[in-house]
């Protein structure tokens, strides 16, 4: 599977990410207010998983949005 690409930017109180696949490799949104609000945080790590990100790669996305 081709390497996910994954941006953050501030999307709002009530979106936590969006993603899509395009060609096969997973392109995903993540909220910034992911650092701070644990709600956000927990509904993105669902969206990227449920994209079909593996649990570590999804973590490791989120971690580095929280720096």
């Amino acid at each position: 599977m081709p390497e996910p690409i994954v941006i953050s930017t501030e999307l709002g109180p009530h979106v936590a990410a969006f993603t899509t696949r395009i060609d096969g490799r997973i392109h995903a949104v993540l909220n910034t207010r992911a650092r701070s609000d644990p709600r956000i945080r927990t509904e993105a790590t669902v969206a990227l998983v449920g994209a079909g990100m593996d649990a570590g790669r999804a973590l490791g996305a989120l971690h580095g949005v929280c720096r």
